[in-house]
C-alpha cells in the first residue's frame, strides 16, 4: 500500500512539474546534476531559486561567555541519489550559508543515500565549503543500521566527508574555540534511540556533556528522548520534511508533534521544543524526497544563533534551579525567513 500511495504522489510531481514549464532555470549551479529539466515547485520556481535563510535564536543553560552569540548554519538532507535538481539545491543551500558568513557550518545527515550514488556530486556541493570549520553527522541514509555488516555506503560517505575536510563526529565531540572560548560540539548514531540501553549509555559516557558541550547534533529528532536528562543544553537535527501536505513514507513534522513530542510542542513555536532538560531545534531540510516538490515547505539553510542564559558551567550538569525554562522556548515563525532579495539588499 506505502508503494501505491508512493507512486501517485511521483505521478502528481510530475504533472506539477509540467505545470511548471516555461519557469527560469537554475543558473550558476556549476558542477549540480544536470541530466534532465529541474523539476518546477509549487512557488514558481526551482527548488534551488527557492533555498531560504531561516532565522532561529536559541537560549543555551550554560552556553560558555565567549559562545555568546555565536552563529551556526544547519544543512540537512540533500539526499542526491533521489532526484537531478537536489544537487543544485544542495549548492545553492551551501553558498547561501557561506553568503551569511556563520562561526561554524554544521551538516546533519542524509548526503547521497546509495552505494550506486554519485559521489562525485556531493563533491562538488561540499567543495565551496573547503578550508572552513565544518562538522557533520552522518544520516540513517548514510549507512546500515547494523554496525556488524560490511558497510561500504558508510565508507564511502566518511571518505567524500574527510575529502573535503569536513570532521565527522560519530559519538564523538570536537573542539571549537570562539572569543578565546573553548567549548565542544558533539555528533551522535542516528540509530542512536534504537540501539540498546546499554550501547547508548556507552556512546553517551564518551561525550562529556553541561557547558563544556553545549550543541550536540543528531540526524533524527528522536534523538532527543535518548539524551541523558540535563546532559546537554541544546541538540540540533533534520530528517523531517516539514511540508504542509503529507506525504505517505517520509519523515512528518505533524508526527513529531503528535506522537514524538505530544507533551513539548508549544503552539506559540515551529520546531523548538524541550526535551529532557535539552532544547531541540528541527530543520526541514534541503532535498526532495519521494516527489521532486517540497509542498509548503521550500529548502532551508536554519541560521541559529546561540544566545547565553544561566550561569557559565563547564564540566557540570546544566542549572536546574533559577532558570525560566520557558524563556527558552523562542517564538519561531518561518515567515521572517530571509529571501534572496533580503541577502541581496544587504550587500547593497
Amino acid at each position: 500500500m506505502r508503494t501505491s500511495f508512493r507512486l501517485l504522489f511521483v505521478c502528481a510531481a510530475a504533472l506539477l512539474s509540467a505545470c511548471g514549464e516555461g519557469g527560469p532555470a537554475t543558473a550558476g549551479m556549476a558542477g549540480g546534476d544536470t541530466t534532465g529539466p529541474p523539476p518546477q515547485s509549487p512557488y514558481g520556481a526551482t527548488g534551488a531559486q527557492n533555498v531560504r535563510v531561516v532565522p532561529v535564536e536559541i537560549e543555551v543553560i550554560g552556553l560558555p561567555e565567549g559562545w555568546n552569540g555565536m552563529r551556526i548554519a544547519a544543512l540537512s538532507d540533500f539526499h542526491l541519489s533521489m532526484w537531478p535538481d537536489n544537487a543544485n539545491v544542495a549548492r545553492a543551500a551551501v553558498e547561501r550559508a557561506i553568503a551569511e558568513k556563520p562561526d561554524v557550518f554544521v551538516l546533519l545527515g542524509d548526503y547521497v543515500g546509495s552505494r550506486r550514488g554519485d559521489f562525485t556530486a556531493l563533491d562538488r556541493v561540499l567543495a565551496p565549503l573547503r578550508g572552513r570549520t565544518v562538522f557533520a553527522v552522518l544520516g540513517n541514509e548514510d549507512m546500515l543500521e547494523d554496525p556488524d555488516e560490511p558497510d561500504s555506503l558508510a565508507i564511502l560517505t566518511r571518505a567524500a566527508l574527510a575529502r573535503n575536510g569536513v570532521q565527522l563526529l560519530h559519538n564523538a565531540r570536537a573542539r571549537f574555540i570562539r572569543n578565546n572560548d573553548t567549548a565542544f560540539i558533539a555528533g551522535v548514531d542516528p540509530y542512536i534511540a534504537r540501539r540498546p540501553d546499554w550501547r547508548r549509555a556507552e556512546m553517551y559516557g564518551g561525550i562529556p556533556g553541561g557547558g563544556s558541550t553545549p550543541v550536540l547534533l543528531a540526524h533524527m529528532p528522536v534523538a532527543a528522548l535518548t539524551v541523558p536528562t540535563d546532559k546537554y543544553p541544546s541538540v540540533i537535527s533534520g530528517h523531517t520534511f516539514c511540508g504542509q501536505i503529507e506525504v505517505p513514507g517520509t519523515p512528518r513534522l505533524t508526527w513529531v508533534n503528535t506522537e514524538l513530542f505530544p507533551q513539548e510542542a508549544n503552539a506559540a513555536s515551529n520546531r523548538i521544543y524541550r526535551v529532557r532538560g535539552s532544547t531541540l531545534f528541527v530543520t526541514c531540510g534541503l532535498g526532495f524526497s519521494f516527489v521532486p516538490v517540497r509542498f509548503g515547505s521550500p529548502p532551508e539553510v536554519a541560521m541559529i544563533t546561540l544566545r547565553t542564559v544561566g550561569g557559565v558551567q563547564r564540566d557540570t550538569a546544566a542549572t536546574k534551579g533559577g532558570v525560566n525554562v520557558d524563556s527558552l522556548i523562542q517564538q519561531f515563525t518561518p515567515d521572517s525567513a530571509r529571501t534572496e532579495e533580503d541577502t541581496t539588499a544587504d550587500e547593497g
